[in-house]
């Protein structure tokens, strides 16, 4: 889908139907001939809009004689209800380009992030002022980022509440899934942060001192945002670790009760099959000798319960 934006008189976006001076164009999941069109219009080689379409793309930034070319990584959640069977967040690129009087942003798909940018949640803009709107860009990802680290803080939380009453391992996979999605960020983030230093330098975009002041705190949220998916992740891989031997002493123990059971079973057992074989027996014929059996399978089997109890082998 290619959207072309344009200023009015009162900084209000409004849709146009042409590609005009001075215009902010959107390619969401864009068709080839959408593609071709804008790279013929603009001259932007067709690589760059490859490029932003690539799920596996990195962070980077890559200029040509008439285009400067930055590709983000946004997060997006593709399913929290599905938590215990897919990853529920991953990343996706932005590829932002400039090129003379244009900027044209190209993604994968729909991104809410870029809806808020475009109505103006981030901070007015022209569609004339480039580096303002790729700075815009910049700090929505950045709150993005911390914000989806904050859901990931609650559902951690609500499984290790979970985790306390189950045995299962559904509870696990959800923590193993969410782990995912953090290495997800944490690859992002690093190459982002590349990204923001770099341009920082001005080399490539021309810096101004409320951009530079832009930048900057779009990059402190960036390492703030790098710092916590770190400390997540090394938190829930100890979390999990700590959960699987949990659930191993858990099995030892019920192994270790079931054995004593068993051993206790066993003497009771051993003597009835003894007084119920088919051959002459002391007093057998005795009718105390049923009580006297009774009795001693009974005295037997409580001096071992005992004997085990008091060894903690019948305890959790």
């Amino acid at each position: 889908m290619l959207t072309i934006f344009q200023s009015n008189s009162t900084s209000r976006l409004q849709k146009e139907s042409d590609i005009a001076h001075n215009t902010l164009l959107y390619l969401a999941a864009p068709t080839d001939a959408q593609i071709s069109q804008v790279s013929t219009k603009l001259g932007i080689p067709e690589s760059f809009f490859r490029d932003s379409l690539d799920n596996n793309e990195r962070p980077r930034i890559e200029r040509d004689d008439s285009s400067l070319l930055i590709i983000l990584n946004a997060p997006i959640a593709i399913n929290e209800e599905k938590l215990y069977d897919e990853i529920p967040y991953r990343t996706t690129p932005i590829g932002i380009i400039h090129v003379k009087d244009h900027l044209v942003i190209v993604t994968k798909e729909e991104i809410p992030l870029l809806n808020d940018v475009f109505s103006g949640k981030y901070g007015p803009f022209q569609t004339h002022m480039k580096t303002r709107v790729t700075l815009l860009i910049f700090e929505a990802i950045a709150q993005s980022y911390l914000d989806f680290l904050k859901r990931i803080k609650v559902q951690v939380g609500r499984l290790q509440q979970e985790l306390k009453k189950s045995h299962n391992n559904r509870e696990l996979f959800g923590l193993i899934h969410i782990n995912k999605s953090l290495v997800y960020f944490s690859t992002s983030l690093r190459a982002m942060r590349n990204v923001f230093q770099h341009l920082s330098k001005g080399q490539d975009i021309k810096l101004y001192k409320e951009d530079e002041r832009m930048l900057h705190n779009a990059l402190v949220d960036i390492e703030q945002a790098a710092e916590v998916t770190e400390m997540r992740s090394l938190s829930l891989a100890g979390l999990m670790d700590a959960y699987a031997c949990i659930i191993h002493n858990n099995l030892n123990s019920v192994l270790k009760i079931l054995t004593t059971l068993t051993i206790v079973l066993v003497i009771p057992t051993m003597m009835a099959s003894i007084f119920s074989m088919n051959v002459a027996l002391p007093y057998e014929h005795e009718p105390f000798m049923f009580t006297v059996v009774m009795a001693l399978m009974a005295a037997l089997s409580g001096g071992l319960v005992y004997v085990f109890y008091k060894t903690k082998f019948l305890r959790f």
